[in-house]
């Protein structure tokens, strides 16, 4: 059965808690044969959790750093669009994407320009 388990192949998620078990008990001296059969691992993968365990003193790498879109709209524009807004207090979010159309060439859904608004404190 461990036998079988093994030898399909293909990626799997591994907890934590075994990859832990697996280098520690290489650690401890265990045959790497014994720990990777026992477990239904591979050789690669505690030679990669070890590397990444040397680096990060744990055997999961930290969470990357969060990576998205730029800011659709930069600071000069925010700055208008608070100008828009002191001067027409009931702009609708229609009107201010119009606008950022026309007088800005800013193609921008209303919801990505509520975010926008929400993270500059115009809303």
């Amino acid at each position: 059965f461990v036998l079988s388990l093994y030898t399909m192949g293909g990626n799997r998620r591994i907890s934590p808690d075994l990859k832990e078990c697996a280098l520690r008990l290489w650690e401890l001296g265990y045959d790497k044969e014994f720990i990777t059969e026992s477990l239904c691992i591979s050789k690669t993968s505690m030679y990669r959790w070890r590397n990444i365990f040397d680096e990060f003193e744990s055997v999961q790498r930290p969470p990357s750093a969060i990576l998205g879109r730029p800011r659709i709209i930069i600071r000069a524009v925010l700055s208008a669009i608070e100008e828009v807004y002191k001067n027409e207090a009931e702009v609708y979010l229609d009107e201010l994407t119009w606008w950022l159309a026309i007088h800005h060439d800013i193609a921008i859904s209303r919801s990505a320009l509520q975010k926008n608004l929400q993270d500059a404190g115009l809303t």
